[in-house]
């Protein structure tokens, strides 16, 4: 393969990786917005902090791209567009009483951006990029860490919403449900598939 060539199909990667995050950190923003009127903190923290980490990820991946030869104003590709579309449509649609609704489709969205990273590092280690492969290494452990605080916030959020109706008398079950995390996320267990 040549470097040309080598080159091309890196910079269509990290470009697809790019647009995500992108389409990700415009509709994250409009969440900030959306949940400053909301009495749930462990959500406005954290979509705070999603998107500062969506802000240095789009910087590095434009970094990545100049470097590569690319550019990262180049157009995006029609699936991409799409998949990042479906997602800011779904982050954008938040509305205050939903924020359990709204932090499940965050956690939607960063787990298609975790395998748009996996990706991006498969390839660039594939084709000798150590730079690139560790830009989409740095990438995927931030997303994967938001995946897991998503998962560890998600249920006091629904039981706080739970208890807003009066009618409804919702139980504590975050340890039940934490357990139930730990228990599935078990990467040292077998995988039965």
């Amino acid at each position: 393969m040549t470097t040309d060539k080598r080159n091309e199909v890196l910079t269509t990667y990290t470009s697809d990786v790019h647009a995500l995050v992108s389409h990700g950190l415009q509709a994250i923003h409009r969440q900030v917005e959306q949940l400053k009127d909301v009495s749930h903190k462990d959500a406005k923290v954290a979509v705070a902090a999603f998107e500062s980490t969506l802000k240095q990820q789009k910087s590095a991946l434009e970094d990545r791209i100049k470097s590569l030869g690319g550019s990262s104003t180049q157009p995006v590709k029609d699936a991409v567009a799409a998949v990042a579309g479906v997602a800011a449509g779904l982050v954008n649609a938040v509305r205050p009483s939903e924020t359990a609704k709204s932090m499940r489709d965050d956690h939607t969205y960063f787990s298609g951006l975790g395998v748009a990273w996996l990706m991006l590092h498969t390839t660039a280690t594939s084709l000798g990029d150590e730079e690139t492969a560790q830009l989409a290494q740095r990438g995927y452990s931030d997303t994967t860490r938001i995946i897991m605080h998503l998962s560890r916030i998600l249920p006091k959020i629904v039981v706080e919403e739970l208890r807003e109706d009066k009618e409804l008398m919702p139980t504590d079950t975050q340890e039940k449900t934490r357990a139930m995390l730990k228990e599935a996320w078990n990467f040292d267990a077998p995988a039965g598939i």
